[in-house]
């Protein structure tokens, strides 16, 4: 192809995924979920104080919901909170950005890898670019402030750069310093950055040997560079986000390791010891979630919920790029290989499978096989018939299946699936600051999720007063919030055994109740309704009361 087509293309392309990723942004999905709040919140903390909602300066891992979220997406949405402020824009610009920023980084990184085949290279780049700016997978997660979606961009860039240095090893440098800057995205990239690396020494371990100083500076850069947050990833609070999440902890792990106690416990036999234990049975769970995260149903029909990770018409593209791609002679390929492999792993050593966020790192590379089963479709064709046995129904296919999926995730998800999304809370908060002069207590309900989170960041509250004034998720000032449905030792307005007169300040028409509507249907002769609120799209989320005067 010509440069200047080339040019054109990719301009078109990254038009396409620009659209994808910014189209509608504020109100599809039609709320900032709580982990958005936290993270966009923390960054305008920091960019009017120097510190985050604990009033920490400057911390490399921001404590939030005691989940001690990594710093990067905080501090690279500052520039977004600044100019747009605290609104849907501001937490979500940063992400769609580096949505499109990852398309670029993809281009390249394919025609790097077929670089070989200079005659089509460019082409087989547009094309696999073409498939990440429609993938579905990337699109959902651009649209939301997701830290794998930074990491994603690093990774990107920094596996580029890799595969560069194949050719220059001065390359490697800057490669050790950009998969340095991933690790402070996202706790998955630690899986997949040592697997990456391996596949590079293996076929690459000539000319590492014959270029030492390089490799040994390089080495140095990256451990420098993670030197700051990888001490803080592997102390107490760093591994608390790990021990959440830890396969220890998922259900069927603990199905597995007693249906294995019982099986031993039958037959007390040495061949049975080795085969039914806990570590067997934890590493059954782990191939059982890795399989959950690549079956067809999570990949093609599923996987962002009203849709799949991938088009439907892509499945037979896929295989034929993915054969294409174990051919080619390029043994740079194994790093893409073993970037995809990797990329599960997260999943598998996880519970709540199959999850698509925390394997998103492997997104590129399913539109890699795409990209080029493709152009291998298209060239299989006789030129004559292209046209109309190849273009023509291709088209077609793609204009069908992105509509499609235009319907069911512009349209109809953020009606089906408003409360999910945490659809009421941004009117919650412009209710009760409109209201709340009338009252010298209002009492939000923590149903859905922690409220305090969406008070900061949807409301007028300035930083350095919410800091003066020592705010926790339980409240501050004239607020108090119950608890979330996951804690634990806290007010829960459902339960009827909680008598929510215990919050009344002074005098019933003093306090104002922001329940959920749940709570309040459950308790309905304990409160007298004022006002109903609801969301964008859901009717009635939240229930204003007073408590009862019985």
């Amino acid at each position: 192809m010509r440069q200047r087509h080339t040019f054109f293309a990719l301009l078109a392309i990254l038009a396409i995924g620009t659209f994808f990723r910014f189209y509608r942004l504020t109100t599809v999905p039609p709320s900032i979920s709580h982990d958005e709040s936290a993270i966009a919140y923390n960054a305008y903390s920091i960019l009017k104080t120097g510190k985050d909602e604990y009033g920490t300066p400057f911390p490399l891992l921001f404590r939030s919901f005691d989940d001690y979220k990594l710093p990067g997406m905080v501090y690279s949405s500052i520039p977004a909170v600044s100019v747009f402020g605290r609104t849907a824009m501001g937490a979500r610009f940063t992400s769609a950005f580096f949505g499109v920023l990852t398309l670029l980084a993809f281009y390249f990184l394919t025609y790097e890898l077929i670089i070989n085949h200079r005659n089509k290279a460019q082409l087989y780049a547009l094309a696999t670019t073409f498939f990440l700016a429609i993938s579905p997978w990337h699109i959902n997660f651009s649209r939301q402030l997701f830290e794998s979606n930074g990491a994603l961009f690093f990774i990107t860039l920094s596996t580029y750069t890799l595969l560069k240095s194949l050719k220059n090893i001065r390359f490697l440098l800057l490669s050790s310093l950009l998969f340095g800057i991933s690790v402070y995205f996202y706790y998955s990239v630690r899986l997949v950055i040592p697997c990456i690396i391996l596949a590079y020494v293996l076929i690459n371990k000539k000319q590492l040997l014959v270029n030492k100083t390089i490799v040994i500076i390089s080495v140095f850069l990256f451990l420098v560079s993670i030197f700051p947050v990888g001490t803080l990833m592997f102390s107490k609070d760093g591994l608390e986000r790990v021990s959440i999440v830890s396969l220890l902890n998922d259900p069927n792990y603990h199905k597995w390791k007693d249906v294995f106690i019982k099986r031993y416990a039958k037959n007390q036999n040495v061949i049975n010891k080795i085969l039914f234990n806990q570590k067997t049975a934890l590493g059954m769970t782990a191939i059982d979630n890795y399989w959950k995260n690549i079956t067809p149903l999570q990949i093609f029909e599923s996987g962002t919920g009203p849709y799949g990770l991938q088009h439907p018409f892509e499945i037979p593209l896929m295989f034929i790029g993915l054969l294409y791609l174990l051919q080619y002679a390029n043994p740079a390929k194994w790093i893409l290989i073993a970037w995809l492999f990797s990329a599960f792993l997260p999943g598998a050593l996880s519970t709540n499978q199959p999850n698509a966020l925390r394997t998103l790192l492997a997104a590129p590379i399913f539109s890699l096989f795409s990209g080029l089963g493709a152009i291998e479709f298209l060239e299989a064709i006789e030129k004559r018939k292209r046209l109309l046995f190849g273009i023509v129904p291709f088209s077609l296919s793609i204009i069908f299946f992105m509509y499609t999926f235009y319907q069911a995730y512009f349209i109809v998800n953020p009606i089906r699936n408003a409360l999910g999304f945490g659809d009421g809370y941004e009117q919650m908060v412009q209710y009760v600051t409109t209201n709340q002069k009338q009252y010298d207590r209002v009492v939000i309900s923590g149903y859905y999720w922690r409220p305090y989170i969406f008070m900061l960041y949807w409301s007028d509250i300035d930083p350095h007063e919410y800091q003066k004034l020592n705010g926790s998720r339980h409240g501050w000032g004239k607020y108090v919030f119950t608890g979330a449905q996951w804690d634990k030792n806290d007010i829960f307005l459902l339960s009827p055994s909680y008598d929510p007169k215990k919050l009344v300040l002074s005098t019933p028409e003093k306090t104002l109740f922001i329940l959920a509507k749940p709570e309040f249907d459950n308790n309905a002769s304990r409160y007298r309704q004022i006002d109903t609120i609801s969301g964008r799209h859901e009717p009635s989320v939240f229930i204003a009361a007073l408590s009862s005067q019985n």
